[in-house]
């Protein structure tokens, strides 16, 4: 709660603690966040994904079978630069690993999880107007010219065989299904740290979460 007070001719505002809303740019949700005195940036402010730090959430909302887990966990660690793969897919050069990774994200590992990020898709159906496998971005950015993700920014969602789901860009999605934890290279995708075999994705309109 902001409150102001007139002291002769200078007014001061200041912010009762407290817990006030803050936008996760990265999940387009928002979040609580405990507070004291008021900082000069606005408390509206968007906070940067990736130069806000908080511990990693490890007590997951239940959405039926699945976790909801949060790219506030997903990507809440120092994360290497993959192995380099030559045209022919064998090992270039072996990149010295400094950051394990976290227990409370290798926990995760064949589990059934539910997230929420925005589709890049990859690869099409026959007909070519849904997906069979896509990117699921922790930022819209992550596309083009926008901002180089980390390893632990992306998932890359492989869709259960003869399954495809419509193509819903630039707008948050959910996709559920089980988690694939560990640095891999796959010869038509390259490396990535994070994968799922997906059941569902869900759109803004039906989520019920």
């Amino acid at each position: 709660m902001v409150q102001t007070k007139f002291n002769g001719s200078k007014w001061f505002v200041f912010l009762v603690v407290g817990t006030v809303p803050f936008i996760d740019s990265a999940l387009g949700q928002t979040a609580v966040k405990q507070k004291g005195v008021a900082q000069a940036t606005p408390i509206c402010s968007v906070v940067n994904a990736r130069s806000y730090q908080s511990a990693p959430i490890t007590v997951y909302k239940k959405v039926g079978q699945y976790s909801l887990v949060t790219w506030n966990t997903l990507s809440n660690f120092l994360c290497d630069e993959p192995d380099e793969i030559d045209e022919y897919g064998r090992l270039k050069h072996h990149a010295k690993k400094k950051y394990p990774v976290p227990g409370f994200i290798t926990a995760l590992n064949t589990a059934p999880v539910a997230v929420v990020g925005f589709m890049l898709p990859m690869d099409m159906d026959d007909k070519g107007d849904k997906t069979t496998g896509f990117i699921m971005a922790r930022t819209q950015s992550s596309c083009c010219y926008g901002i180089m993700p980390k390893l632990n920014e992306w998932i890359y969602v492989h869709m259960q065989k003869g399954k495809a789901v419509d193509v819903m860009m630039d707008i948050p999605v959910t996709a559920f299904g089980i988690f694939d934890v560990g640095e891999k290279n796959e010869n038509e995708n390259g490396w990535s740290l994070y994968r799922m075999t997906g059941d569902k994705v869900t759109y803004p309109k039906e989520s019920t979460w």
